[in-house]
């Protein structure tokens, strides 16, 4: 056999479809005709020789192996236009068909008298392909949880994952998640759990900038309280709680705790700093030197088999000192890895990470969750109390996957995770008014009220699962989350053989005038709904009415003292983010009535049965709308943060924003006033970002589907990217 997969070792498939035999290498190597020890060698990928790979094979065939046979075809087939991908892979007989495909595209378009209409259609359709194999022939993917603070999305994510210490080395079962859990206010960080060579703990530090900027706000709010500007309370300025423990414990001014006259009593050693201090600066200089990060240069911490300690228990108490500062040679975490040896490998072909996100405290609406939602490979999570189900936050970030760049919400890319505690599930009720008997009818309750809910509000179609920590089992769970993968795969498989498909009908069909004719004329009818259709309608809101509400809508004032400390540019509340969002927003509600018409009028065209021909081709034009739809409202949420971002972080505005905190009840409403009024008056902004927004949807949609029209016409002539439209011959 002659391949390119010739010189790969082989070992571990062969080894793997032996296993699923149930075969042992003795009878293994009496069906090939080798020695025990051959196999052995040849499963341990020592030897490669290709003559006894396939003896092997064959005996493997021979003994019932259901894959045996097809790995050996899979051996021989050279691929030339996709990577070879796993042979394990779910989506392989696909991406062959795809690489067949694009061997015929290679071939049809190397025959320079194919007609210009045909040649430029199959290039469209070698692009669309290529694009879906090469995310198809890749395993890895992501499961991101995002909930609010509290929720016990950790811990729920621990059990799911196996992500325990031994039960014999904790008193009770809920104190064994290697992830820090609490009452919330607890993970410092996005944490990512993935698989590595050895037990190891590896993390990206927080820009110096990033951090001394966070040690003057915890500085700024802790003067004003203990110099008796301020009163302590709830809605006191500050940074959050895992941020406030982990400066203390950095700087070594950690609350103690004593008895005094048999009460608890706290002495608080940052108190004496501040009244040694003659000046706000001259305290966050004295913080800053007695956290000493020159000295936290450390990036990566592996385990140390020599110290018997149980590795998963090292993991525990080593990701609780990272991620509550108590190490002296690290730095505050931006983001953390935990790696696990062979984590995941039982759960099937595709390598998984998962990724506790940073909890939702305030706004929903970040940037980071935003990163997550947006990654094609990242499966998102919601989770929720059961009581609360679907949630806030859940309702929150769902509207916003719609109402800003138009995600559908029941494709597999998010479901909601609902987490009972005792006895909350039986204390549902049906229709009439009876308890639930069992827990698995109270999670039936309770989905058919959170189904309805979403369905009202135009969210229908996300699934949800069930998962009590301390009495479900986690792997009808988890194999319902892995699930969403194989959902979203399955997706863009889908796609492909339907572009495999249009592109074949194309090539097949090349020398039918029939063809040509009915694609003259799809792109002619098209043309005349772009001559009445190639504006984008009026602005409906301005961009920075997202920005103002989230501004008003803000739990904590503190979030936002922050956020103006920092010219509206804070993890918790970016301003900037949020006016992008808000562009985005606008340009969604202009364009839906636009993208509505035009599925209508290529549904009037498919329908037509003088365009049969030309169907496949219809549904493609479909397709590639909604590929610039997303195109065009990400760019405009893009644009909307350059226009703004730094006339806005320059404003002095900021200033004056902070100094209202102090000045009574309303902190919220005065800053949203004084930041309206400068929005307002900045109509240059407003231009600016008007114009890029028509040239964007010129750009990315109007642009494209005239270049699709013009398909029939010869790309000689064409200047740049301009391609004159057709005309029918008469």
């Amino acid at each position: 056999m002659i391949s390119q997969l010739e010189n790969v070792s082989h070992g571990a498939v062969l080894a793997r479809l032996r296993s699923e035999l149930g075969a042992t290498q003795a009878a293994l190597a009496t069906e090939a005709g080798l020695d025990q020890s051959r196999v052995s060698r040849i499963e341990k990928g020592e030897v490669t020789s290709q003559a006894e790979v396939d003896k092997v094979l064959d005996a493997l065939a021979a003994l019932g192996s259901p894959h045996a046979r097809a790995y050996k075809d899979y051996c021989v087939r050279d691929w030339e236009h996709v990577a070879p991908p796993s042979f394990f892979n779910p989506q392989r007989a696909c991406l062959e068909i795809a690489d067949e495909a694009l061997g015929n595209i290679e071939a049809f378009l190397a025959d320079d008298s194919r007609p210009w209409p045909l040649r430029r259609q199959v290039e469209r359709h070698k692009e669309t392909l290529i694009k879906g194999a090469n995310y198809l022939q890749k395993m890895t993917h992501n499961i991101a949880f995002i909930g609010p603070i509290g929720v016990g999305k950790s811990t729920g994510l621990s059990f799911l994952f196996d992500l325990l210490v031994p039960p014999s080395l904790t008193s009770k079962p809920i104190d064994r998640p290697v992830l820090e859990t609490g009452a919330g206010g607890t993970t410092i960080c996005e944490v990512h759990i993935k698989r590595g060579p050895e037990f190891g703990i590896s993390l990206l530090p927080m820009p110096e900038a990033e951090l001394r900027e966070l040690v003057s706000d915890f500085c700024a709010a802790r003067w004003a309280v203990l110099k008796g500007e301020l009163k302590e309370s709830a809605d006191t300025p500050g940074v959050s709680r895992e941020h406030d423990r982990a400066i203390r414990n950095m700087s070594g001014l950690t609350r103690r705790r004593s008895m005094e006259n048999g009460k608890i009593a706290y002495f608080d050693p940052v108190s004496d700093l501040v009244a040694s201090s003659s000046s706000e600066d001259e305290f966050r200089t004295r913080m800053l030197e007695l956290m000493n990060l020159p000295e936290r240069t450390h990036r990566e911490l592996w385990y140390d088999s020599a110290t018997r300690q149980n590795p998963m228990e090292w993991v525990m108490k080593t990701f609780r000192e990272v991620n509550n500062g108590r190490l002296p040679d690290v730095s505050l975490p931006s983001s953390i890895d935990l790696i696990v040896p062979d984590f995941g490998r039982t759960f099937g072909e595709m390598e998984i990470s998962v990724i506790d996100t940073k909890g939702v405290d305030d706004v929903a609406v970040r940037e980071d969750l935003d990163l997550r939602l947006k990654d094609p490979r990242t499966a998102v999570v919601f989770c929720t109390r059961f009581n609360d189900a679907p949630g806030i936050t859940t309702r929150s970030l769902l509207q916003h996957m719609q109402q800003t760049y138009s995600e559908p919400v029941n494709t597999g890319k998010v479901s909601i995770l609902a987490l009972p505690r005792a006895d909350e599930a039986r204390a549902m009720k049906d229709d009439a008014g009876e308890l639930a008997m069992e827990d698995t009818e109270g999670y039936a309750f309770k989905q058919m009220q959170v189904e309805n809910e979403l369905a009202a509000e135009d969210l229908a179609g996300v699934p949800m699962v069930f998962f009590n920590v301390q009495t479900d089992d986690p792997t009808p769970v988890r194999e319902a989350l892995f699930g969403q993968l194989d959902r979203m795969r399955t997706t863009v498989e889908s796609r492909l053989f339907d572009l495999c498909a249009a592109a074949d009908e194309v090539m097949k069909n090349h020398e039918a005038q029939a063809l040509t004719a009915a694609l003259e004329e799809v792109a002619e009818r098209l043309n005349s709904f772009l001559q009445t259709h190639a504006t984008l309608h009026a602005r409906e809101r301005h961009a920075y009415t997202e920005a103002l509400t989230t501004i008003r809508s803000v739990r904590y004032a503190a979030t936002l003292w922050a956020a103006t400390r920092r010219n509206g540019e804070y993890s918790g509340l970016n301003v900037i983010h949020h006016v992008g969002v808000g562009a985005a927003r606008d340009a969604r509600l202009r364009s839906e009535r636009w993208f509505a018409s035009l599925k209508d009028y290529l549904a009037v065209l498919k329908s037509d049965e003088g365009l049969q021909l030309a169907s496949k081709t219809i549904d493609q034009m479909g397709r590639s709308a909604i590929a610039s739809r997303t195109a065009f409202l990400e760019a405009v949420q893009r644009a909307g943060m350059e226009v703004y971002r730094e006339p806005l972080s320059q404003a002095p505005i900021w200033g004056h924003c902070a100094a209202q905190w102090g000045a009574g009840p309303g902190f919220k409403g005065r800053v949203a006033s004084n930041l309206e009024a400068w929005f307002e008056k900045r109509d240059d902004l407003k231009d600016k970002l008007e114009e890029i927004t028509n040239t964007l949807w010129e750009q990315l949609v109007i642009a494209p589907m005239r270049r699709l029209v013009a398909e029939n016409a010869p790309e000689v002539g064409a200047t740049g990217n301009v391609v004159p439209f057709p005309t029918k011959a008469a």
